[in-house]
């Protein structure tokens, strides 16, 4: 059986208890009689005066058997107080109250008034979520009342029978307070014990009956009932991502086992020490802890693994972030699991939890600038599962290859991480944003690399700017807070975090198929044809000075003094011409210039044989794709040669070296004043400083160029310069597949192209390359 309550709003005419505080003070209330199991005789109708801001009101009223009637009402207090519990109470033979034993108080009547002049800031909520250091907890005040109602009345008889001077020695409140009585102020219990009974009601906190209390209301004749066993849940540690700090909590047992959410990242590492306190109503308490995951399953239990007796010390690192619960409890309450508390008593002795959480370490680079690293793909993936901790980025560099397709996904980690926004990003080496963001929280985002080049995946929490600097700083304000009634404190660095999966792959495009033949002068080894499908073939056994492949992809060869000869799959070979040609190039019309140095500058076609353009003598030549032909002509500068317009000087320095590409684009060495580009449109410009060894022009715009010891490199107009191989070549020849030929010398011939990289086709030393090319160069 336990006591019930009839309230009575019947003299609050100030209109202070609306429907909602109602139902929060009979709430509060009955949870507080539901542990009182006394059974109570009627009380027969009687008359009751009860001051009110209308005067005194006399209520007529009676109560059933086992109920006590409160009535409750609001008041303007001018004496300062903002709220007065009391009760009737009349005793029976024997000094008996309703039918109880001789020390045992029950009330006839209990009333509650709280002040509304104003005065008193009231916060209503049904838990602490804001509750500010302004204002006054209801609840907490309330309970304080109810228990001057229950028995804490400094004239009420069994109240008397229990103190002695000025302090409360009953048994059960003596034990409750570690063996000490209890320093009392009147009804109030002192300020030297931490009570819901001190005398002043704190702002901004909430409290609650402890041990103290309820073993008091047993001295006053209350037959309290043992709590029925529930978890304590009013604390948590770290959540949302904080990490880097420690949190400690004061763990009351008689409350029940405590079970604390707890939100880690994977790779967080915890600590959990039990700790006695500085007071004797905190030392000596046995401590027992468990872990859960989020689905309830135990991680770990400990007990006992501290160097102080009964207290434990244990660090775990978690594999997955996620959410999961410490429950902290005495070793009698054990038994506990996720879903069932302990029914085991326990004491009101508490000690400390602490928790410490870490964040792994290290963890990604937060910009670009620390990001020097490329991640390593492996069959065209990369794949990670880490955590974003803190507000700072992070950041991935992919070395990319110009024209393969990217694509970064970001998703909550497969095993169950701490969820939260992961908002991926591409950009450039100079912070310029090329592709993204991602849809928040997660998502994909492709984009085809324009240049090999490096390039940066950034991940963060929102949605970053179109520009940012290369070196960010994203300082972590850290966290710090405390429970109102000073039972926990938790401060950090890291204010936030999560997991999350990244995936990044990489679509490389397949090479051009290498359907043109390569033509090698291997010197007394003859000259050689290599085809991807055929491989190696003799044509000749004979050394030639020099190899062109014409437009037709027939074949021209100077033999020296032997002269100048053609061959084809079809026809063999046969001579052109039996003078000794100093060098050569082939036009894109099918025709064949020749430079017969001091018999000038020649051009042959199989219709017309051959004709002279000039006598002079050229120091070299390159052809053009529309019948144009470039000559250096040494100390009288760089010419231009067509059919229609004969020969015009373009620019009076003298060439070292050139090379002709699409659109009348023609690359010139200028030796050390560097490499140039000329069009008829556009005229001069410079592309780089240094001093060419040897220049190759491919489909496409593409220029290799051979730097010597600063290696073998490729440049295009929209990417720029990239190294291909740091190697220096000694000979190289661009097909019209795109398939560059590479001489390495004694390391043998090699061809490359994009997506493809280089491969070796013969370990000879080569002494000349030749290829069917797009445009002709020399």
């Amino acid at each position: 059986m336990a006591v019930s309550l009839a309230f009575d709003y019947s003299l609050d005419s100030s209109g202070f208890f609306t429907a909602g505080r109602r139902a929060l003070l009979e709430s509060t209330l009955n949870a507080i009689t539901a542990r009182l199991g006394d059974t109570l005789a009627a009380v027969p109708t009687a008359s009751y005066t009860l001051a009110t801001d209308q005067g005194n009101r006399t209520v007529v009223t009676s109560s059933p058997a086992d109920v006590v009637k409160v009535y409750v009402y609001g008041q303007s207090l001018n004496d300062g107080s903002i709220a007065q519990g009391g009760a009737y109470y009349s005793t029976g033979p024997g000094g008996t109250m309703r039918g109880q034993g001789a020390n045992d108080y029950a009330p006839d009547l209990a009333y509650l008034k709280f002040d509304v002049d104003g005065s008193t800031s009231w916060f209503f909520g049904s838990t602490t979520a804001g509750l500010t250091g302004s204002q006054v907890d209801f609840v907490t005040v309330a309970r304080h009342e109810f228990l001057h109602s229950l028995g804490f009345l400094s004239s009420q008889p069994t109240f008397v029978r229990n103190v002695q001077g000025s302090s409360f020695v009953g048994a059960s409140a003596v034990a409750a307070n570690g063996g000490a009585a209890v320093p009392m102020s009147g009804s109030h219990v002192a300020a030297s014990v931490p009570s819901i009974m001190n005398a002043v009601t704190q702002a901004g906190e909430r409290r609650d009956l402890g041990d103290l209390e309820w073993a008091m209301l047993k001295d006053l004749g209350w037959s309290v009932a043992a709590p029925a066993a529930a978890f304590e849940r009013g604390f948590e540690l770290f959540t949302g991502g904080e990490g880097d700090g420690t949190a400690r909590v004061k763990v009351i047992p008689s409350r029940g086992v405590y079970l604390m959410p707890l939100d880690v990242l994977g790779g967080d590492t915890l600590r959990l020490r039990t700790l006695d306190g500085s007071s004797v109503l905190e030392r000596g308490v046995d401590s027992y802890l468990k872990v859960f995951d989020a689905s309830g399953a135990l991680v770990f239990s400990n007990n006992d693994t501290s160097t102080t007796a009964g207290k434990e010390d244990v660090t775990y690192t978690f594999p997955a972030g996620g959410r999961y619960w410490v429950g902290a409890g005495t070793y009698a309450q054990r038994d506990f699991t996720f879903t069932t508390p302990s029914p085991a008593a326990a004491g009101s002795t508490a000690y400390y939890l602490e928790a410490t959480l870490t964040g792994r370490s290290p963890d990604e680079p937060g910009d670009i600038a620390s990001a020097t690293q490329a991640v390593a793909f492996s069959g065209g993936a990369f794949g990670t599962t880490t955590t974003l901790a803190g507000p700072s980025a992070d950041v991935y560099r992919i070395d990319a290859i110009a024209g393969a397709t990217y694509i970064a996904t970001t998703s909550p980690p497969g095993e169950g991480g701490l969820s939260g926004p992961a908002v991926a990003a591409v950009y450039d080496a100079s912070g310029r944003k090329v592709a993204g963001p991602t849809a928040s929280p997660y998502g994909s985002l492709t984009w085809v690399a324009t240049a090999t080049a490096p390039y940066y995946v950034r991940i963060s929490r929102v949605v970053a700017a179109d520009v940012i600097s290369t070196v960010e700083s994203a300082p972590d304000p850290g966290f710090s807070s405390s429970s109102p009634n000073g039972e926990a404190t938790i401060s950090g660095g890291r204010s936030v975090g999560s997991d999350y999966a990244l995936a990044i792959t990489r679509r490389i495009p397949a090479p051009p198929p290498s359907v043109e033949p390569l033509y090698v002068d291997y010197g007394a080894y003859g000259l050689w044809r290599w085809t991807e499908a055929g491989g190696w073939s003799q044509i000749n056994a004979a050394d030639p000075q020099d190899l062109a492949v014409a437009a037709d992809g027939s074949l021209f060869i100077d033999y020296g003094p032997y002269g100048l000869w053609r061959w084809s799959e079809s026809a063999g070979i046969r001579q052109v011409n039996a003078a000794d040609a100093q060098a050569m190039t082939p036009g894109a019309d099918g025709s064949l210039f020749l430079d017969y140095g001091p018999y000038g500058l020649w051009r042959w076609t199989a219709a017309a044989g051959l004709a002279r353009i000039n006598e002079s003598d050229p120091q070299g030549f390159a052809a053009g794709p529309s019948g144009e032909l470039y000559v250096d002509y040494g100390p009288y500068g760089l010419w231009s040669w067509t059919a229609s317009s004969g020969l015009r000087r373009i620019n009076a320095s003298d060439p070292e070296g050139m090379a002709a590409g699409p659109g009348g684009t023609l690359f010139v060495d200028y030796g050390p004043y560097g490499l140039w580009t000329w069009t008829t449109a556009g005229g001069w410009s410079r592309i780089h400083a240094a001093d060419p060894q040897g220049l190759a022009a491919g489909p496409g715009g593409d220029l290799y160029i051979d730097f010597g010891a600063s290696g073998l490199w490729a440049w295009s107009a929209a990417g720029g310069f990239r190294l291909l191989n740091p190697a220096d070549p000694q000979g190289l020849a661009v097909a019209a597949d795109g398939w560059l030929f590479v001489d390495y010398g004694p390391y043998g011939a090699w061809r490359w192209a994009d997506f493809a990289g280089f491969r070796q086709i013969n370990p000879g030393d080569p002494q000349k390359l030749a290829a069917r090319p797009a445009l002709a160069g020399s």
